[in-house]
């Protein structure tokens, strides 16, 4: 079984290759803003990876004649993926890609030998470090325009040793090109592959160019399809636009709805507090009087800038690093002033993704419980052993563990197994507020999928649940929504 894990490194080799410096592939505290929550492997480095290993099976494969690539969901840096070859013959063959027993895309290729070849004489080796474009939907309605082709051979045969060895060069220029189109031109930064339908002749002229048009956008979907047209290509090329990083309300605009001193004698930690509803959350409680240390993870930077927002409006807050998933480096020292905690607020989550609607993912499951169930315990563990005076516990759930949707069973699954650590904690702790709600979807990062959905404002929803937290007689607060 021929496997590989694709690691940051790989993500900054293609993209000198290919010209793709599209954040989303290369900035880990961008990439996190985004509805993936980490860097993912460039589509086309993938594709491009199993072809490799077909021609490697049989070295007399020489030309591609046509190609058919589906991307079912996204790759994350640091993800095993399986090269799988369900069927071939002498003119074409059928790729799966899998990781775990999910199938994250499907490749169909022909092929035949190579008579009379043209090869085109690139001018560049390396595209022009260009600006990721940043177009709206409306933006991209009537684009239009080309791209050089361009190769630098020797970098090629490193990541892709057997296609230089048995493919026309070209075809590689033509392959590569489509991932600067996507991901830096058209749609540009908010972009993500969907699939693509090419077919391969002899290259017609010299001009090593690869020339793009779209052809419809589909707002229902925000799907973009494009025609692209190069010497020896032509066909189309779909992609998705993604929903912009959200950005939430600052520290003065959110404390306009805040009662004075309503959240004063709280020392809250806010696990998960440099973004989404964590971010919402930290401001607020500031705004109204509490003391609030906002933790991270990976996002220093937005913690940080954070702190210094709610400072400069007159709040008092400071941040730390927390590791749900080791909690037990936090010391008493590393809170400001001698600050005893009196609340925890747990925000934590990793990336959201989808399942399957056919079949349950014992290792997604496993992957939420360690933010949702064991991460959420082991900080609480945590806080007591810093002998801190926890009043309160914030746990938010979802909406998703009342509703149920088809292809979210291992999340909601977490979700509720967390709902029953509450109950566990107030049966040991009955003078101990728990408050466990389960909220809808938010205008928020982890929750920006493809599809447009209504969702809520989280500044108003999120003051009123922490209001009801903080009510003195709100004791045993189970889920509610």
């Amino acid at each position: 079984m021929i496997k590989r894990l694709f690691s940051q490194d790989d993500q900054i080799d293609f993209a000198k290759l290919s010209g793709d410096y599209n954040p989303v592939h290369l900035d880990p505290l961008k990439a996190r803003r985004t509805c993936f929550g980490q860097p993912v492997v460039h589509g086309v480095h993938v594709l491009l990876w199993a072809l490799d290993n077909l021609v490697s099976e049989n070295l007399d494969y020489s030309k591609l004649t046509s190609l058919k690539t589906s991307f079912n969901r996204f790759i994350g840096v640091g993800e095993i993926v399986r090269f799988s070859l369900k069927n071939k013959d002498e003119t074409c063959a059928e790729i799966q890609l899998l990781s775990g027993n999910e199938q994250v895309a499907r490749i169909m290729v022909a092929y035949s030998s190579l008579l009379s070849e043209k090869f085109l004489n690139f001018p560049n080796e390396h595209p022009n470090r260009t600006q990721c474009l940043d177009r709206s939907a409306q933006q991209l309605s009537k684009v239009s325009g080309f791209l050089d082709l361009c190769l630098s051979q020797r970098e090629a045969a490193l990541l892709f040793p057997n296609l230089m060895r048995v493919f026309p060069s070209s075809q590689l220029a033509e392959l590569i090109a489509l991932t600067r189109l996507v991901g830096m031109e058209c749609p540009g930064l908010h972009s993500i592959f969907s699939d693509l339908n090419l077919n391969f002749s002899k290259p017609s002229n010299d001009l090593a160019k690869l020339n793009y048009k779209v052809f419809s956008y589909d707002s229902r979907i925000r799907l973009l399809t494009q025609n692209v047209k190069s010497p020896g290509m032509m066909g189309t090329v779909r992609a998705f636009l993604r929903s912009p990083s959200q950005h939430q309300e600052s520290y003065l605009e959110l404390s306009k709805g805040v009662r004075k001193g309503e959240f004063l004698g709280q020392t809250a930690l806010i696990i998960g507090g440099s973004r989404g509803l964590g971010e919402v959350t930290g401001k607020l409680l500031a705004a109204g009087g509490a003391r609030v240390v906002i933790s991270y993870f990976l996002g220093s930077e937005e913690a940080h800038s954070i702190v210094k927002e709610i400072k400069q409006g007159g709040g008092d807050a400071i941040c730390l690093p927390f590791d749900v998933l080791s909690p037990n480096h936090l010391r008493k020292e590393d809170f400001e002033n001698g600050w005893v905690l009196t609340h925890l607020y747990y925000f934590a989550t990793p990336m959201i993704s989808l399942g399957s609607k056919h079949s349950f993912s014992a290792s997604l499951f496993q992957k939420f419980c360690d933010y949702y169930v064991s991460g959420f315990f082991n900080s609480f563990q945590t806080l007591k052993r810093l002998e801190s005076e926890l009043q309160g516990i914030f746990y938010p759930s979802s909406i998703a563990v009342s509703d149920h949707p088809s292809n979210m069973a291992e999340y909601v699954a977490a979700k509720s197994s967390g709902e029953a650590i509450c109950d566990l904690l107030r049966k040991d702790n009955p003078s101990m507020n728990i408050y466990s709600p389960r909220l809808p979807q938010t205008t928020t990062d982890q929750m920006a999928f493809f599809l447009p959905v209504h969702k809520k404002d989280p500044a108003p929803l999120m003051l009123e649940n922490l209001r009801r937290f903080s009510d003195k007689n709100n004791i045993d607060s189970g889920p509610s929504s």
